[in-house]
């Protein structure tokens, strides 16, 4: 019975899944479908939450461990999906005949990228990425064009292909240098491992589909593009949920290697692809004129902060990128909670399609206030405090010239951000008929808005519970 309580959060995800099934097959309408996402999203929140207290092996020892650190970021997940599935009420940009399937095919990723947090082996890892990433692929093609869906799906897909089959690779060389699967046989010879170059290269290449995932250099390329044309909903999905995931994976990765010596050349490679990611994000985003897309390349730069935490290889540094992460994440969604509302009708959202949005609708206006603010990293937002965990952690290090940089790109981006904000509070609008969001996406942008003020005006919880589940991964 123990074990059906641990892989709970998971199962009803499954169940909730089958229940969409079951109704598509029947001919139910589409509300059906959406009410059955909605309460499926809403148990799947309590179970994770339920089984905070627990941790254990559900199946065979060592393949997939439940503890604080996996159920805390599956809460995060399933809270994604419930927020996600909240906005999608009408996903017009979606094919109306593929309606239901949307949340079905969302909620299979989600199932995925649960397993892939509690998974401790490398063979249970991989096929978990690949169940996390084929929905998503799918629910990317369900684009009502479907010229611009069949484009950005394929691309996706092939970009996605590309860094699963790198990650594929290193994982073997892992399983060649250890001769076990198994994450804790691998740790056990960490003292021996490390002093090999190859475990450094392999660990590196194996962590690739989880960089393509976090949007960093040079796995980027996808995130623009897929931002841009898949339909408002996935993009949200794919922009706060798969974030989450990405960043608890590369932690716990990451905690296998924490070195008995300096991996002075692995921490080099993290430092520079951070740069990188920092830089390119920013300097690109300047030059966009479509909104999803310069969310796109935001997305390319917060994962190079993420990755300020994550190439620390100490637990302070693993602690701030886990909650910069699951941050992110709603500051994220209230931004593309607004492009869903503005835009519900149109597939591209222009900068300029923003103008005057404080008078079409006060709350959007301040929702997109909110969420711009916390991309900046502006207090009170999660954007600041989470920043400033980031950098402190990497100057403990003596990392001051990364902070430097980092510190550069914020003020790089401060310029964009405000143009988007000028847009929506001082330019006049093209459009005066008023905008009314329905109540399931209030609430949802209620509850992510309060996540993102509690976090950066409050972060004490946030941050302990955090550093609870970094201790969990590393004991």
């Amino acid at each position: 019975m123990t074990d059906v309580i641990l892989f709970l959060p998971e199962t009803v995800c499954l169940l909730a899944a089958l229940a969409i099934f079951v109704a598509q097959v029947a001919g139910a309408r589409y509300t059906v479908a959406w009410g059955l996402s909605l309460a499926g999203g809403l148990a799947a929140v309590a179970a994770c939450i339920h089984t905070w207290p627990l941790s254990g092996e559900p199946f065979f020892p060592g393949i997939y461990r439940v503890d604080f650190f996996s159920q805390l970021v599956k809460t995060f997940l399933a809270a994604g999906f419930l927020v996600v599935a909240a906005v999608a009420r009408q996903p017009r940009t979606t094919r109306e005949e593929a309606w239901p399937e949307l949340p079905l095919f969302l909620l299979l990723s989600t199932v995925g990228m649960m397993m892939l947090v509690s998974a401790t082996e490398l063979l249970t890892l991989y096929i978990s990425m690949e169940l996390s990433a084929y929905p998503l692929y799918v629910a990317v093609a369900l684009h009502r064009s479907r010229a611009v869906s069949g484009e950005s799906s394929t691309k996706y897909m092939v970009q996605g292909m590309v860094a699963s089959a790198v990650s594929l690779y290193g994982l073997s060389f892992l399983f060649g240098l250890a001769e076990s699967t198994y994450f804790v046989d691998i740790a056990d010879q960490l003292p021996t491992l490390s002093t090999q170059p190859l475990f450094w290269l392999a660990l590196l290449l194996a962590l690739a589909g989880f960089f393509f995932k976090l949007a960093v250099f040079p796995f980027h390329f996808w995130a623009p593009d897929t931002y841009q044309t898949a339909s408002h909903e996935v993009a949200a999905f794919i922009a706060s949920a798969s974030k989450v995931a990405a960043v608890a994976v590369l932690c716990r990765i990451v905690s296998l290697a924490m070195p008995q010596e300096d991996p002075a050349a692995a921490r080099a490679v993290l430092m520079w692809m951070s740069v990188l990611a920092m830089t390119l994000g920013n300097l690109a985003a300047l030059r966009q004129g479509d909104f999803k897309r310069l969310l796109g390349y935001s997305a390319v730069a917060h994962g190079g902060y993420a990755l300020i935490g994550v190439q620390t290889l100490d637990g302070t540094g693993l602690t701030s990128a886990l909650f910069y992460g699951l941050g992110y994440a709603a500051v994220s969604f209230l931004c593309f909670l607004v492009v869903c509302e503005v835009a519900r009708d149109r597939d591209l959202v222009t900068i300029e399609s923003l103008a005057g949005l404080h008078r079409r609708s006060p709350v959007l206006a301040a929702l997109l206030l909110v969420g711009l603010l916390g991309l900046i990293g502006l207090p009170p937002t999660v954007g600041f405090t989470g920043k400033w965990f980031l950098f402190s952690a990497a100057i403990a290090q003596g990392q001051f010239a990364l902070v430097l940089v980092a510190a550069v790109n914020s003020a790089v981006a401060l310029y964009y951000y405000l143009l988007v904000m000028r847009q929506a509070y001082f330019a006049p609008a093209e459009d005066e008929a008023p905008l009314r969001a329905g109540g399931a996406s209030l609430a949802a942008a209620a509850a992510a808005t309060v996540v993102v003020l509690a976090m950066g005006a409050a972060p004490g919880w946030f941050w302990d519970r955090s550093a609870e589940a970094v201790a969990a991964l590393l004991g």
